[in-house]
């Protein structure tokens, strides 16, 4: 299967789904690297990741980054590379979110964080975390390696400050809705946009399309809060706190907190 990535260009032939069984083998490849084993009885941060991508998922980073170097005619490898990296990226970011949530289930088992404990689960996500950069430096063309791997901490460093943003605002109110809702708009962007932008920005780095990096981003923040939305509205009594109170950033609860509707 990997052997078919020395194609030079990618061809109408080629379908995304062939491309994401590659990205799955890429993945698992990138975080199984030889390190020396303590103990091969003890559960480390490689089998829970490895766990943990078992899962699967939508994988919708990595489409986005496959569909876009179709468009682009980026070259095979390279964009399997690009979709690898920032899937890794997506699923450190994953583990370590359902442990600052204490969310026990993940994709349909338990999460890592359950099955193997917090302390491995944090180190799962960094390994993955490290992973990807591992990953991105597989690029043939790497005229833009540099840039990207920039692009890739910039992106990572404002998906932190959304999350970081998202954990503490039940510590800091805001006094009318509008306010709110601006607020809102910031952390689903930083959270959610970051990443989404990331494999459209990468590609486009790649394929010496920088022109259109401004539009990219725009887009993928847009978009990134109608997907904070939807994922509110599935969410909404999870997010909120125990005993009725306000808990996880949610539009309802946005909503709710100043002017109570249902609708």
């Amino acid at each position: 299967m990997l052997s078919t990535l020395s194609t030079p260009r990618v061809t109408d032939t080629v379908s995304v789904e062939h491309l994401l069984d590659v990205v799955e083998t890429r993945m698992i490849e990138t975080i199984s690297v030889n390190t020396h084993r303590v103990s091969k009885k003890l559960m480390g941060a490689v089998d829970a990741a490895t766990y943990h991508l078992s899962a699967g998922g939508q994988r919708i980073r990595a489409k986005i980054a496959l569909q876009m170097g179709l468009a682009l005619d980026l070259n095979l490898s390279d964009a399997v590379t690009i979709a690898t990296a920032v899937e890794l990226l997506h699923n450190a970011s994953l583990v370590h979110d359902d442990i600052q949530d204490r969310d026990e289930m993940r994709r349909g088992q338990k999460a890592v964080w359950v099955s193997f404990g917090a302390n491995t689960a944090i180190c799962t996500g960094d390994l993955l975390l490290s992973a990807a950069y591992a990953a991105l430096c597989k690029l043939e063309n790497s005229h833009a390696l540099a840039s990207m791997i920039s692009l890739v901490h910039t992106r990572t460093a404002m998906a932190i400050d959304g999350q970081c943003a998202d954990l503490m605002v039940g510590e800091a109110a805001v006094s009318d809705t509008a306010s709110e809702i601006a607020r809102y708009k910031q952390i689903a962007i930083a959270k959610s946009g970051a990443l989404l932008s990331l494999p459209l920005e990468l590609v486009l780095l790649a394929a010496k399309y920088e022109a259109h990096l401004s539009d990219a981003k725009q887009a993928a923040e847009a978009f990134a809060v109608c997907y904070q939305i939807v994922d509110d509205l599935d969410d909404v009594v999870s997010d909120e706190g125990v005993d009725g109170s306000r808990g996880a950033l949610n539009i309802v609860s946005v909503f709710r907190s100043k002017d109570p509707v249902n609708d």
